[in-house]
């Protein structure tokens, strides 16, 4: 089962390093040669297992392929005995990979964009959610986009943190409708997904995205969606698997076999429709069948693809939007900031089919 985040990092590492064989989050190298060799017809042997701290950063199904990956025996397959771990919110994510608390993160690209602007060197091996899965829903009294604009006083308008996932994606799509994120309305951050999600079924938010299968209560409770970014297919990077380069540069073994067990987990998913939702339902704590599936149908059909390559043009909006306030932003090479190579191999061995 995930755990919350709840040890210092000198902890985290000492707990590492006494189990031998881990790579402790100051990664360190593997002593075997890098398996990723082109073109092998399945996932390359891999003895088990190298221990990985990993976490995600909202409970949000962006995550779904590596908690599927986590019950499933994935990882282990693939030689990693991942600790999986829960953080609430980007932000704090970035924070505890940086620290290095962990070793592997699952949260937005802006946020390790905006920690390389700052003199980080982070690196993003897959993106999880290449176009946004949102939807922007509004509370009952606002119909049109005009309500939402011309509201009085401003909308608030939630996000989970200035700079992050959702904010950027919330940004995007309301310039795109002709309204102004920073004069026509109050972008609000309240913490998390979760977070955001409460706002809007609690009234205390005017708007916000959320997709499924948190969705569900909102329509249950009378909001509507108003923008459907997801319908859009824009791209965007809304949850990376990022990491240091010092770890992925002495730990390839290890990132290779990350991005295989999702690789393998996404193909398996997509046959295992049963299977997937138990997942889901078990990290949501949702037993509402309706839900569930339509979440399945909706990550598995709109969202996710085979091979999930992070790609520079995934990143047009959060250096539009971010680089409004912080100049830095526009002086990161985004192309040096991927590393396509382990998911290339993923696919020249057609792990996702």
């Amino acid at each position: 089962m995930t755990k919350t985040l709840a040890v210092l990092a000198t902890l985290i590492a000492l707990l590492a390093t006494a189990c031998g064989g881990g790579a402790g989050p100051t990664g360190v190298a593997s002593n075997s040669p890098t398996q990723a060799a082109a073109g092998s017809p399945s996932p390359t042997a891999r003895a088990c297992c190298t221990k990985v701290t990993a976490a995600y950063s909202n409970i949000s199904a962006d995550d779904w392929i590596p908690w599927y990956a986590f019950e499933k025996g994935i990882f282990k397959d693939n030689g990693l005995d991942v600790d999986l771990q829960s953080i609430n919110g980007g932000a704090q994510t970035s924070a505890a990979l940086i620290s290095n608390s962990i070793q592997i993160g699952q949260f937005g690209g802006s946020e390790a964009l905006s920690a390389n602007a700052g003199g980080g060197d982070l690196v993003i091996v897959a993106n999880l959610a290449p176009v946004y899965p949102y939807k922007l829903y509004v509370q009952k009294g606002i119909k049109t986009l005009a309500d939402l604009k011309g509201k009085n006083p401003k909308a608030k308008v939630g996000v989970s943190n200035a700079g992050g996932s959702s904010d950027i994606a919330t940004r995007a799509a309301l310039k795109a409708a002709g309204i102004d994120p920073d004069k026509d309305v109050d972008i609000v951050a309240v913490g998390s997904h979760a977070n955001r999600t409460a706002a809007l079924l609690a009234g205390s938010i005017d708007a916000g995205v959320d997709d499924p299968p948190e969705d569900l209560e909102l329509v249950k409770a009378g909001l509507t969606p108003l923008i459907d970014l997801a319908g859009q297919k824009l791209p965007a990077a809304n949850t990376g698997v990022i990491m240091q380069r010092t770890y992925l540069s002495a730990n390839k073994d290890t990132v290779q076999a990350y991005v295989d067990s999702l690789t393998i987990a996404r193909l398996k998913m997509k046959s295992d429709k049963a299977g997937a939702v138990a997942v889901l339902g078990k990290y949501f704590k949702l037993d509402n069948q309706d839900a569930l599936n339509n979440a399945y149908d909706f990550f598995m059909n709109e969202v996710t693809v085979p091979y999930l390559y992070p790609e520079v043009t995934q990143f047009k909006d959060a250096v539009e939007i971010l680089g409004k306030t912080n100049d830095k932003i526009k002086t990161v090479d985004i192309a040096k900031m991927l590393d396509r190579t382990f998911m290339q191999s993923a696919q020249d061995r057609k792990l996702g089919g």
